[in-house]
């Protein structure tokens, strides 16, 4: 019965599959990946309510690790060059250490609708510094609707916020920069050997660093901790630092890191209604206006990138 279905929805499949083009087929697994992704500054902010932020930043690289490297060896991969363990070291300083250690300490610190306003300046900085890397070319209305949807979010999330600016900010930003280098690098690497490699490879490099300050900062009574607060470090762990990754570089590869990037800022409003559904954190009904800008501004500014192209030919 499995092989017969499979006979009949693979030609489907594959139909489909090839009625996409390669940017159209990275921006839709770019929005799978930033879905999941949302969940990370709520679930940051819910999980630091009992664990220490350095524990939960760093113990997201010692123990997903683990898991990077059973998934290797599972699949018989080959190690990297010298050329891609370069790349893996520098993805590595925003992906296993910058921002999820900056994130964690932040949101500590701050509520997590604050800390939104990290996501709304990300894509801007994951496109800057992803077409240097990857010398890639984008028109000029991409990077005016990129500096527009960073702009609008900024200004949305700082108007939800009654409280004036906070060190968490600083922390924040900090977190951007590394996480927009660490994107940007994976995404490079992402066109010369797998996506879900490239993040694997980069947790393994990073692990032995890792373990000891997250054994030193692994909670004296475990059992005292909340399950539920164990299941969004679970959370963080395999989904955030491993498996979103999976479909992230690969997004990135397919459709180019500036323009996949700017997928990203449809996380402000996922990761705002989450925390209204897991925090209680309360949100105006101005987030579906905003929503509504948002998502065109990334649909103006992926569609200039095409534009530009025709207008070439």
């Amino acid at each position: 019965m499995q092989i017969w279905i499979q006979q009949r929805l693979n030609p489907l499949f594959s139909a489909w599959s090839l009625s996409m083009s390669a940017q159209t087929k990275g921006l839709l697994l770019g929005t799978i990946a930033v879905f999941l992704f949302s969940f990370t500054l709520p679930l940051s902010s819910y999980v630091t309510q009992q664990l220490d932020p350095w524990f939960v930043g760093l113990g997201r690289t010692a123990f997903g690790g683990i898991l990077a490297a059973a998934i290797l060896r599972l699949k018989g991969v080959s190690r990297p060059n010298s050329y891609q363990l370069k790349w893996l070291a520098l993805s590595a300083l925003g992906i296993t250490f910058g921002f999820p250690v900056s994130i964690s300490i932040a949101m500590s610190l701050t509520e997590a609708s604050r800390g939104i306003i990290v996501v709304g300046i990300l894509p801007l900085v994951t496109a800057i510094i992803g077409a240097v890397l990857a010398k890639e070319y984008m028109p000029k209305r991409f990077w005016i609707f990129a500096v527009l949807g960073a702009v609008l979010v900024f200004i949305f999330t700082v108007t939800q916020q009654t409280s004036g600016p906070q060190w968490a900010d600083l922390i924040l930003l900090v977190a951007v920069v590394t996480a927009g280098f660490g994107y940007a690098t994976g995404g490079r690497l992402s066109k010369q050997m797998p996506g879900w490699q490239v993040i694997s490879w980069t947790l393994v490099l990073a692990m032995p660093f890792f373990w000891i300050p997250a054994l030193l900062l692994f909670p004296t009574q475990p059992a005292q901790i909340d399950l539920g607060i164990w299941a969004g470090f679970f959370y963080l762990t395999v989904v955030s630092q491993l498996l979103g990754f999976f479909l992230w570089n690969s997004a990135m590869a397919m459709g180019g890191i500036a323009t996949v990037s700017q997928t990203q800022l449809l996380q402000v409003v996922f990761s705002l209604v989450i925390s209204n559904l897991l925090l209680g954190e309360q949100i105006g009904n101005g987030v579906w206006l905003f929503a509504i800008l948002i998502i065109f501004i990334v649909a103006m500014g992926n569609s200039s990138k095409r534009v530009e192209s025709l207008n070439k030919r």
